[in-house]
């Protein structure tokens, strides 16, 4: 008997994609009016400056960091980071979570689980602080138990280190939870290395039916999932 679901957040339960490319170009808009960069320039500064952070920094939340990433790609444009960084940190994602919203199907999903007694987590690759807030944005605050970051715990996914401690949290065993994700590697592998029952949340992607065993996920709406 399944008595607790973890989720992964970015990609699984809202589209992602969608909000970043909302979102970058508001930043490329702000960079092309305040330092006359062409658009295609600074994507491609900031391409670099995301390398460079995440090459820095091996594992962790913090390879994630907006702010990092505008610190660098400032840098690599010999403009003062003191100056643009954090405005530039709050235009991206003051227009990501503009209009952020859950899959459909996924709050009466997770109001059910809620109803069912049914314990429930995040688990995500990023830091903690944005997270908060896209959950609070989405209006599920109520509806999950507990939060872990790759912030937190110092590793991402597919490290065991992040799965079991949602586990911990929850105060369950691995053999009745069932985890959600939207990463063939990260998520559901991952999360079936640790013992968990994975589905791999697919949403309108084309993948091969026959590329693994995983039971794949389309839509929240009516979902079929044994309680």
């Amino acid at each position: 008997m399944i008595k607790g679901v973890i989720f992964d957040l970015d990609g699984t339960l809202y589209d992602y994609h969608a909000n970043d490319i909302v979102a970058m170009n508001e930043l490329c808009q702000f960079v092309k009016n305040e330092f006359g960069i062409t658009e295609d320039l600074f994507r491609q500064i900031f391409v670099e400056a995301k390398t460079i952070v995440k090459t820095r920094l091996k594992d962790g939340g913090s390879r994630h960091s907006r702010v990092l990433h505008c610190q660098v790609a400032l840098e690599l444009l010999n403009k003062n980071p003191f100056i643009y960084a954090m405005k530039m940190n709050d235009i991206y994602w003051n227009a990501f979570l503009k209009n952020i919203k859950l899959y459909d199907g996924a709050l009466k999903f997770l109001q059910n689980l809620k109803l069912n007694g049914i314990k429930t987590a995040i688990c995500t690759d990023m830091t903690a602080n944005i997270q908060y807030l896209k959950i609070e944005r989405l209006g599920i605050s109520n509806l999950i138990d507990v939060l872990v970051t790759s912030e937190e715990t110092g590793m991402e996914k597919p490290s065991p280190v992040m799965f079991e401690l949602a586990l911990e949290k929850l105060n369950l065993n691995a053999s009745e939870t069932a985890y959600f994700g939207d990463s063939l590697v990260k998520d559901v592998e991952g999360a079936a290395y640790c013992g968990l029952i994975p589905f791999w949340f697919v949403a309108n992607r084309n993948v091969d039916e026959n590329l693994v065993k995983y039971t794949k996920i389309r839509s929240y709406v009516n979902i079929k999932f044994d309680l």
